[in-house]
């Protein structure tokens, strides 16, 4: 009986061992998978923030400064403040919207909706048909048959969406920054 109970012992112990090691294991499991879970989070995380940052940095940042600069000089412009320089406005204007169409074009992939909404084709289509038509010359206008052309026509609600869309970005991102503790002086 004495052996009987020495192997009834020992496979207890036995047992007990392996419920212990069963134990860490799947202990060593769960942390693994929290850990990777974690560093998902992160990454997705993080991946957010670096998008934000690019959509101010590539798209959204460079178009609000070249449509608010535009805005000023064409308000400026249109109250004939402006006449003794009227071609270098235009050809500026011409300029910014070469610049804004090569900014859409390059960087649509950091727009957020998809299909791109209509405004963006609406203003390079505008802006295109204007330089073609106005601005190489002091008299340029264009036609009466294309002025109030709904495709033709600025489009004031590309300029609203691209600013609204800057300022949310620009919240959005402060806000990302808030939360995982960066401040803007440690920003590259």
């Amino acid at each position: 009986m004495g052996k009987f109970i020495e192997v009834g012992l020992a496979v207890l112990a036995s047992g007990g061992i392996l419920l212990w090691f069963a134990k860490l294991v799947i202990d060593k499991s769960l942390a693994n998978l929290w850990r990777l879970e974690a560093h998902k989070v992160e990454l997705v995380r993080s991946s957010d923030l670096e998008h934000r940052k690019a959509q101010i940095r590539d798209l959204y940042g460079p178009l609000y400064g070249l449509l608010k600069t535009n805005r000023k000089l064409y308000d400026l412009w249109i109250a004939r403040e402006l006449d003794e320089v009227n071609l270098k406005i235009k050809n500026l204007f011409k300029e910014n919207n070469k610049k804004a169409v090569g900014l859409i074009i390059d960087n649509a992939h950091l727009i957020d909706e998809s299909p791109m909404p209509d405004i963006f084709i609406k203003f390079v289509t505008s802006s295109s048909v204007w330089s073609m038509y106005c601005a190489d010359n002091e008299e340029g206008a264009l036609p009466g048959k294309l002025s109030d052309h709904p495709d033709i026509k600025w489009c004031q609600e590309f300029e609203d969406y691209v600013f609204r869309k800057y300022e949310e970005i620009s919240l959005s991102l402060s806000e990302l920054y808030k939360k995982h503790g960066i401040t803007t002086s440690s920003i590259g």
